[in-house]
């Protein structure tokens, strides 16, 4: 469900995250029903990919400014702190849960920020017809849904009553983050005027922004 003839970079992002996350979704349930010593290993490097996805995609989207500059430092922080949370701290034996709450937060933050600036600098009827407006929601929607899931998962992993919770939850967010992101990467995108081009800078009438 992705349109082929996009040229905007942000909606080809989300497109490949879609599907690496299927990829990661078979070979993960592959490596546990082999009982694989390698299947935290393998959600500790989704998290890590996951969250230089939405990066991308945040680069992309946001106007030029301080806050897209330091993008990459936040990516590059949060590297070293999943590395080292891996490694040193659940020793490559366990769900990476802090590293995924501290994930989540940032993630939930920075759509919280990119939300609240198009609110406030654009049409209001025209910023929720834009792709990455609803790319931005889904993520905050999935991020929101998925918390205290992923913050239990490591103590409570081994419960069997959780892991059925887990089971459900996790593939009722994954589908709803599936469907919301295959429809916004399907809306078509809105017409803009020459009163709005006066108004707003825009990125493939999909992404816009107040001029500096």
């Amino acid at each position: 469900m992705f349109k082929r003839k996009t040229k905007e970079k942000s909606t080809r992002v989300i497109f490949y995250y879609l599907l690496y996350g299927l990829l990661n979704d078979v070979l993960g349930a592959f490596l546990q029903k082999m009982h694989s010593e390698n299947f935290f290993i393998l959600y500790a490097f989704f998290t890590v990919a996951e969250f230089t996805f939405f990066c991308v995609f945040y680069y992309y989207i946001l106007p030029p400014g301080g806050i897209k500059k330091s993008i990459f430092f936040i990516w590059l922080l949060f590297f070293l702190f999943a590395l080292t949370d891996f490694f040193l701290v659940n020793n490559m034996d366990a769900f990476d849960s802090f590293t995924v709450g501290v994930e989540a937060t940032l993630i939930i933050l920075m759509c919280i920020y990119y939300l609240v600036v198009q609110i406030k600098s654009t049409n209001n009827l025209l910023v929720y017809s834009t792709t990455n407006f609803w790319i931005a929601i889904t993520f905050l929607i999935y991020m929101s849904g998925t918390f205290f899931l992923y913050i239990m998962a490591e103590s409570m992993l081994n419960d069997k009553a959780f892991q059925i919770q887990y089971i459900v939850i996790n593939a009722i967010f994954n589908i709803l983050k599936n469907v919301l992101f295959s429809v916004a990467m399907l809306m078509k995108s809105s017409q803009v005027t020459p009163q709005m081009i006066q108004r707003n800078n825009h990125d493939d009438l999909l992404s816009f922004k107040l001029k500096k």
